[in-house]
């Protein structure tokens, strides 16, 4: 996600596993845009594609093991502070990944939050919390509260993708159902105290907001070139929209049109590129 944004011309700190003390060799060729700040070896996944979907191999090794205290001990918290204080948009992503995940955002709250004084105008954050099948349904729910508490200093976005919302709304409601992403996302809005809810699947994007409901449909393509990094690559362009201040249509457009370039070519595309794929679009 990090990469995504950089590559459309935006300047990201990323901080995350990449890393240590050396950066691992894959991280080199990510935008010049991104600054990166890591604080240990990176886990690693297996990605295997199918034509109908896809199996994700994860072995986190040491990064389970590094929670919040080791987070300021490699980075430091008046670095922490700084990076925070002077972003537009903070990203919190990839929950599910990572047993220290809860502590990490939780030390978010109590640390580094509470050290700066908030602008008039609150900062974006968005939240994804990646793959969630693995987690309990209380373990969901306790991080659904957790997202809620970055309301009083952040516009809270959330983004999940068809499988996560399915998995947040048996978790929310104690029970499954069978009907689309728009009910799904009513029922989950209404128990979330956040500004904003994207879900994506590959046919459409979906954003509730106390201004109601918009939708666009998505750029499919039967033959990707890669879907792995498709969602990143949405969650990067919708971010990207909010940045650019559009309205909540249009980031659902630039949104899909980011992931959808990604998957045609296996590269997150530049602002440009995104341009000209939307005019061809027309």
């Amino acid at each position: 996600m990090s990469n995504a944004l950089g590559c459309m011309g935006i300047s990201v700190n990323c901080i995350g596993a990449l890393g240590f003390p050396q950066l691992h060799p894959v991280f080199t060729n990510m935008s010049s845009n991104c600054h990166l700040h890591s604080f240990t070896d990176p886990g690693m996944s297996t990605a295997i594609e199918f034509n109908d979907g896809k199996i994700i191999l994860g072995q986190m090794g040491s990064l389970n093991n590094c929670g919040w205290q080791h987070i300021k001990d490699r980075i430091g918290i008046d670095t922490l502070v700084d990076l925070y204080k002077k972003s537009d948009l903070l990203c919190m992503v990839n929950w599910a990944e990572s047993d220290a995940s809860g502590e990490i955002w939780q030390g978010l709250l109590t640390d580094v939050f509470p050290r700066y004084v908030l602008p008039v105008e609150k900062q974006l954050s968005f939240f994804d919390l990646s793959d969630c099948s693995k987690r309990s349904s209380e373990s969901i729910r306790d991080v659904l509260s957790l997202i809620k508490k970055f309301s009083r200093y952040t516009r809270v976005m959330l983004g999940l993708n068809g499988n996560e919302a399915k998995l947040v709304y048996k978790a929310l409601y104690k029970s499954g159902t069978d009907k689309g992403l728009i009910h799904l996302g009513e029922k989950i809005f209404d128990k979330l105290s956040i500004d904003t809810l994207v879900l994506h699947s590959s046919g459409e994007a979906i954003q509730f907001n106390e201004a109601g409901i918009y939708t666009s449909k998505s750029f499919f393509t039967r033959n990707p070139k890669i879907s792995t990094g498709a969602g990143d690559n949405f969650n990067a362009g919708f971010c990207a929209g909010q940045l650019m201040q559009l309205d909540a249509a249009s980031s659902l457009i630039f949104a899909n049109a980011v992931s959808g370039l990604y998957i045609r070519t296996g590269i997150s595309p530049q602002l440009m590129d995104v341009i000209n794929f939307l005019e061809n679009e027309k």
